[in-house]
């Protein structure tokens, strides 16, 4: 039996996530961007944009994965969210706050973070209740980074109603992400390597981070 050329594997997904949202992007921005609704963003665009967004942050928690185990510091930092994590591991992050309303995003569509709406004068909408007034365990500084009034977050304006989210979403996640992993990348290649970056996409072939031109001169902005 011939040895391995390869002796050892660190077992993280990272990559393989790359052309499954790929495909879902492609699936995405086959319809034009929506009117708003009265449930939101309609079940196309909110399903596949949440669904992009949940697997843009598993491939950072996946990258930052390998990073925890080839830096031996599993054991110290292994309750402290990715975000923090992260800022721990790099005292240079390029976008902290930014990073936590990522994550934020992804918890409010993962644990589906309910408001009770007012839609009886639609188009012109009014809160009834919010998720920590019904009972929802939200993020402990969840106030510091919604704006209650614009149900968005104050720094990236992402949708904090999960039936709201959409397109404009997955672009401003995208940015985040790929900003973060690219960091991440080019402080040290060993400890994150971006290989096999080239996807299928409309019948050719790019790198995955190109996908982010596509959703913003496919996207769309609305006040609500």
């Amino acid at each position: 039996m011939t040895t391995p050329t390869i002796p050892d594997v660190i077992t993280i997904v990272g990559s393989s996530y790359f052309q499954p949202i790929t495909d879902l992007v492609e699936r995405l921005l086959k319809r034009p961007y929506p009117q708003l609704g009265l449930a939101g963003a309609g079940d196309w665009e909110n399903g596949y944009s949440v669904a992009i967004t949940v697997l843009l942050v598993a491939v950072l928690e996946s990258f930052t994965s390998r990073l925890r185990f080839v830096r031996k510091d599993e054991t110290k930092i292994s309750n402290k969210p990715i975000a923090e994590v992260l800022n721990i591991y790099f005292n240079d992050l390029p976008n902290p706050e930014e990073l936590i309303e990522v994550f934020l995003l992804r918890n409010i569509v993962i644990h589906n973070h309910v408001w009770h709406i007012d839609t009886s004068t639609f188009p012109e909408t009014s809160t009834l209740l919010t998720p920590g007034q019904i009972g929802f365990q939200t993020n402990k500084n969840y106030d510091s980074y919604v704006n209650i009034e614009t149900k968005r977050t104050r720094i990236l304006g992402l949708h904090a109603s999960p039936t709201s989210v959409d397109r404009t979403d997955v672009a401003k996640a995208f940015e985040v992400v790929w900003c973060t992993l690219w960091f991440m990348h080019t402080k040290n290649y060993q400890h994150t390597p971006l290989a096999g970056r080239t996807v299928h996409f409309r019948g050719n072939f790019i790198q995955f981070e190109k996908l982010v031109e596509f959703l913003r001169v496919e996207g769309g902005e609305r006040d609500s």
